[in-house]
């Protein structure tokens, strides 16, 4: 390849004198320049290279006027992250990632909700579901805290006398007299709570000393553990019965 050497003349007959002389300056330093003969393969762009572009945000010159709101910058990470590790589709629209994330959001509360209803229904072992409504609660007789909350005394209380079990009975006497105390806002029922507490809480003289009364003779029947005679018992069934059927002094 030949290559003629472009003198300074040459170069600074282009800048100067008349148009003519520019011109054939011109042919002669292009004349100059050697011809590359190598040969070339020529590769075709893929027909969806723009879209590349197009749909990436790094390549989006068209901001809006004081940058991308807050949430949009997040949904457009998060986007990328899911992208990242899960090969989750990108997500080209801003709209399109609102709607993902909404469905995710929404998906993940229907899980805590069926978490809390599933949780709801082992606590109550199905009986909202499979209880007839007329069935009655079963009743554990030595469960205080049931018995205080929803026993029916009195059926109790028949039952039992058939059974003959009169220290069973007085105890339920006993609980009866807790239970129309703390539904008169007399006292604050709590398990761990003695005689002594209740005593301490009730504030008219006469109902302190029918409570006292009370108290030792359950505290005689039931923690002495053993059985009382019918005379016994009618007595001790007689003074709950005046309280709690008519004899009520609350102050």
């Amino acid at each position: 390849m030949s290559k003629r050497v472009v003198t300074n003349q040459d170069s600074n007959s282009v800048l100067i004198g008349n148009h003519n002389e520019r011109i054939v300056c011109m042919k002669k330093l292009f004349q100059s320049v050697p011809e590359d003969k190598a040969a070339r393969k020529a590769i075709p762009f893929d027909s969806h290279y723009k879209d590349k572009y197009r749909n990436d945000q790094e390549f989006n010159y068209n901001q809006e006027e004081g940058g991308k709101p807050f949430f949009r910058r997040l949904l457009e990470k998060i986007g990328r992250i899911l992208h990242h590790f899960f090969g989750v589709t990108t997500i080209n629209k801003y709209s399109d990632l609102s709607v993902l994330v909404f469905k995710v959001l929404c998906g993940l509360a229907v899980l805590a909700a069926l978490y809390f209803l599933i949780r709801l229904w082992m606590n109550h072992k199905g009986k909202w579901f499979f209880q007839k409504k007329d069935e009655p609660i079963t009743i554990d007789i030595l469960d205080t805290e049931q018995l205080i909350k929803s026993a029916d005394f009195e059926q109790l209380i028949s039952e039992t006398e058939k059974q003959g079990d009169t220290r069973q009975i007085i105890r339920l006497y006993y609980l009866w007299l807790l239970k129309d105390l703390k539904e008169n806002k007399l006292i604050v029922w709590l398990p761990e709570k003695t005689n002594t507490d209740y005593l301490s809480e009730l504030k008219e003289e006469s109902l302190r000393k029918k409570f006292s009364y009370l108290s030792y003779l359950y505290n005689y029947i039931w923690y002495g553990e053993f059985s009382i005679g019918d005379e016994d018992y009618i007595t001790a069934k007689k003074a709950f019965l005046n309280y709690l059927k008519g004899d009520r002094q609350h102050g």
